[in-house]
């Protein structure tokens, strides 16, 4: 007999991963991409109906490939990008295009409107900060890439299509629409919207926050644990994608949720880092912990009644594609496939001595959430010469990456007021063992490289889904289906090099911040 399957749609900023999971781990998958469109500087859009096709074929072509393990799939469950903001009509149609996580259009907006007044605390207004961080348990940033600043963005310049709204939703809430008919979040996404009231289960939409905004609460999606079950499949849905009808629906979590989870660092204190476009270093804790300075917080995690610490970072491996980009022209781009050109580039970092003589990259391109809440920071790089080569330049971008990543783990690790000796390391990134050894060396710590890393959000899913519906008996259970690839052990004859490095790479922020501005507020 077939062990018991979920079947997870892992909706990403540019590719859906569609997998078939069993409780000994991944069976196989399939993907879909989209691509993401930037129709003025600072503006980030996706066309829901693209995600919405690519979620209906990725299924059914699954499903095609497992018909001798159809029988077996126990539930369906979700797990997206976040910070994405569709509106929907009351025939759950889209209004406009989806502002996806990267949209800091709202940016000049919030700043009017979060920091109006004398009295000021890290640039908020006492009062309205002091009444986001009782109810909420925090606060939007001043990049304009929230929801609650969308949606505030929407109301302002767009006020057609919000009075036309029946109910926002985020990437994951539209895939449980079209799979349910339900308008449902969970709770990691209404924590980090910054609208919810936060101090005292159930969990609802805050009155006074939306009431201090003037935001109608009744377009909001209700909200549920990331375990709960909300029902099955419309008929509708089972027959686009041939999945059975009867299917039960896990409510999932957000892709910085599941993939901490999927990381299997899920115990207090337990550090993991995420590399893909963008990224993260982050670790679970049993409160909330916050550095509004650094943006740095904990949020509500994809376990209930668990915290996620975490230094969320706009731009990582995004950067190297960038450069990568750059670097090379169009026809050697169109002849090597990018997995080709990324092992090159491996070889060409591995062959260059640390500290890439002494040129810094910071990995700014689209602003900055944490641990710098900045919109207008633009990447750099800096001191580089006559003497410098392509192999150099490619070896700052990974010190650099990692240099970003140590300053948020600096913070995290002083919020949970724990030391630990060694971080889990997922997404695209962490397939590269150079970076994995740089990471090492930078941070000076136990990198433990993690099998199928690009999967790690796809796997927390599927555990957030056992456990939903009761065949894992708690979240521990997760470690059955992860596994550590290779260990890379940090160099101490480079710490000296880096902690210098490293302390440079963050006066460049200070010396420079004030002509970021200049340069880039308004555009």
């Amino acid at each position: 007999m077939s062990p018991d399957c979920i079947l997870v749609v892992d909706i990403g900023t540019s590719e859906m991963k569609t997998a078939l999971i069993s409780t000994s781990g991944l069976i196989n998958d399939v993907r879909r991409t989209y691509p993401i469109e930037y129709p003025q500087p600072g503006w980030s859009e996706q066309d829901p109906t693209l995600i919405s096709e690519a979620l209906v074929s990725s299924i059914k072509e699954l499903v095609v490939n497992n018909r001798d393990r159809l029988n077996s799939i126990r539930g369906i469950t979700f797990t997206s990008q976040m910070m994405g903001l569709l509106p929907l009509d009351k025939q759950g149609k889209p209004l406009c295009k989806m502002l996806t996580w990267l949209d800091a259009r709202s940016a000049e907006l919030v700043k009017s409107l979060f920091s109006k007044g004398l009295i000021k605390l890290e640039g908020y207004q006492v009062r309205i900060l002091l009444k986001f961080l009782s109810i909420t348990g925090g606060a939007p940033g001043f990049s304009g890439k929230d929801n609650i600043s969308k949606i505030l963005w929407l109301k302002k310049y767009k006020p057609e299509i919000y009075a036309n709204t029946n109910k926002f939703v985020d990437t994951k809430d539209y895939a449980v629409f079209l799979s349910t008919g339900k308008y449902i979040t969970s709770l990691d996404f209404a924590f980090i919207n910054w609208m919810m009231d936060s101090r005292k289960k159930p969990y609802k939409w805050s009155e006074e926050i939306c009431g201090m905004f003037d935001i109608d609460r009744s377009k909001l999606c209700d909200i549920e644990l990331s375990t709960a079950n909300l029902g099955t499949i419309t008929a509708e849905f089972a027959q686009k994608t041939g999945l059975p009808e009867g299917l039960p629906v896990i409510n999932g979590a957000g892709d910085l949720l599941t993939s901490a989870i999927g990381s299997g660092a899920i115990d207090k204190g337990k550090l993991h880092a995420n590399i893909g476009t963008a990224g993260w270093i982050a670790c679970h804790f049993p409160k909330k912990r916050k550095d509004l300075g650094h943006y740095v917080g904990a949020i509500a995690s994809g376990m209930p009644d668990i915290y996620l610490i975490l230094s969320k970072q706009e731009t990582l491996g995004g950067g190297l594609e960038w450069v990568k980009n750059v670097m090379y022209p169009k026809e050697i781009l169109d002849k090597y496939s990018s997995k080709d050109l990324y092992q090159q580039i491996d070889v060409m970092v591995g062959k260059t001595p640390a500290g890439a003589k002494n040129i810094l990259f910071t990995p700014w391109l689209f602003g900055e959430r944490s641990p710098i809440n900045n919109p207008y920071l633009r990447g750099q790089l800096f001191n580089f010469g006559m003497d410098h080569g392509r192999a150099e330049l490619f070896r700052s971008v990974f010190e650099g990456v990692a240099f970003n990543l140590k300053w948020g783990l600096d913070i995290v690790e002083k919020l949970s007021r724990r030391k630990e000796n060694e971080i889990r390391v997922i997404g695209g990134a962490s397939n590269s063992s150079q970076w994995c050894q740089i990471f090492a060396d930078v941070w000076q710590k136990k990198v433990l490289q993690m099998k199928n890393p690009q999967m790690a959000s796809a796997i927390g899913a599927s555990t957030i889904a056992f456990v939903g519906l009761g065949i894992f008996t708690d979240f521990s259970q997760v470690n059955q289906l992860v596994e550590v690839k290779q260990s890379f052990i940090p160099d101490s004859s480079k710490r000296s090099l880096y902690e210098s490095l490293f302390a440079q790479y963050k006066e460049l922020y200070a010396r420079n911040k004030k002509i970021y501005e200049k340069l880039n507020k308004g555009k």
